[in-house]
């Protein structure tokens, strides 16, 4: 790679035991986590490793390569920028192409993309009144997932469930009740973490594009007006046969006309489910300019590629910029979703972000 690129590695194994692969090997790979904007449903994480495979060994039917039997479904993968972890996943597909450049091309999805195919097993009655934190770790316990695996925050007390839906929903629902996020790390770590949350994630990185010290210059950003994203009412369903809560922030309605939002929130207690109707209807009810999309280049990065490597989803960032009227502006933004593309001659890299939410309330 050029001058001035982090180092990367990747590593392949079993049972949280890596080997890694030779560098000259590594042609390209791509890595996608998280989501585009604020108001879609968390993707699961993707990689795409491409590799040079002119001596067979990444063929998974080559009997005497020291892959064979690593190369199957389910192995693990491990992508690390200057040996700080940006990717871990599993293998989901491999394609071997034979002709005349032989190369191999694996794509790997992390624990998301299980969490939604995998039904959790219905109880015959509800059961397991219990707060948002244990929740998430009875279903991953169902899910098979690591128990070392795992992060969880969240006391709002939720209702007796029958469980019987996708993982991915349930980890929703405790991500709703304390209006918070759920995701799996880039190392691999399930996450719950509450609405307070935000308060103390730390901001990883400043982007500018006038020169200020500690700062990433960015050769695109793309800025929204937000008008989008207006949502002044809140509708929280707890559940069939459960009073359902609702609340509207009138004066975004008279501005904007009503949109309306349901969040799946089975909260044990309407005090609680009255709390997050109330910071739902307000915390978008009003348009402001945002920055969607954050594009740079990891080359020559120097200290910063440290700050870079270890961004995780959720986490702060800072944008400013001048105008080309010379207006000087200033974003707070949230980290959505992380994409890079890297190869021998860049590393790429989109961040997603949202307007930082100012609003908060005890629920």
């Amino acid at each position: 790679m050029v001058a001035g690129i982090p180092t990367l590695t990747v590593s392949f194994g079993t049972s949280g035991s890596f080997t890694q692969v030779s560098s000259d090997l590594i042609l390209s790979v791509s890595i996608r986590r998280g989501r585009e904007q604020q108001n879609l449903f968390l993707d699961s994480g993707t990689a795409y490793v491409i590799l040079n495979n002119q001596s067979g060994a990444f063929d998974p039917s080559n009997t005497s390569s020291p892959w064979y039997n690593v190369l199957t479904a389910g192995m693990q993968v491990q992508i690390a920028g200057n040996s700080v972890v940006l990717y871990t996943g599993y293998l989901e597909d491999n394609a071997v192409d034979q002709g005349i450049y032989p190369t191999v091309s694996l794509t790997f999805v992390d624990g998301v993309a299980s969490f939604g195919k995998t039904m959790v097993p219905a109880l015959a009655t509800s059961q397991y009144q219990e707060n948002a934190a244990a929740r998430a770790a009875r279903i991953l316990d169902l899910l098979g997932w690591s128990a070392t695996a795992r992060s969880l925050t969240g006391t709002v007390e939720m209702l007796p469930t029958t469980l019987g839906l996708a993982g991915m929903d349930l980890l929703e629902q405790c991500a709703n009740v304390i209006g918070g996020r759920f995701y799996v790390s880039r190392t691999g770590v399930a996450t719950l973490v509450p609405l307070a949350n935000k308060f103390s994630r730390p901001t990883q990185l400043l982007f500018s594009d006038q020169g200020d010290a500690n700062s990433v210059l960015y050769d695109g950003v793309t800025t929204n007006p937000g008008t989008d994203y207006v949502y002044n009412e809140a509708v929280i369903f707890r559940g069939p046969g459960e009073q359902q809560i609702s609340a509207k922030y009138t004066p975004s309605v008279s501005t904007y006309g009503l949109k309306s939002k349901k969040v799946d929130a089975p909260t044990n207690t309407t005090t609680a489910a009255t709390n997050l109707a109330y910071y739902v209807a307000r915390k978008d009810a009003d348009a402001a300019t945002l920055v969607e999309q954050i594009d740079f280049s990891a080359i020559n990065i120097g200290a910063l590629a440290t700050d870079f490597l270890s961004t995780e989803l959720f986490d702060m960032v800072t944008v400013k910029r001048q105008t080309y009227d010379g207006r000087f502006l200033t974003y707070n933004c949230v980290v959505e979703g992380i994409a890079m593309t890297i190869d021998s001659n860049n590393w790429r890299v989109s961040y997603f972000t949202s307007l930082v939410d100012p609003y908060t309330i005890t629920i």
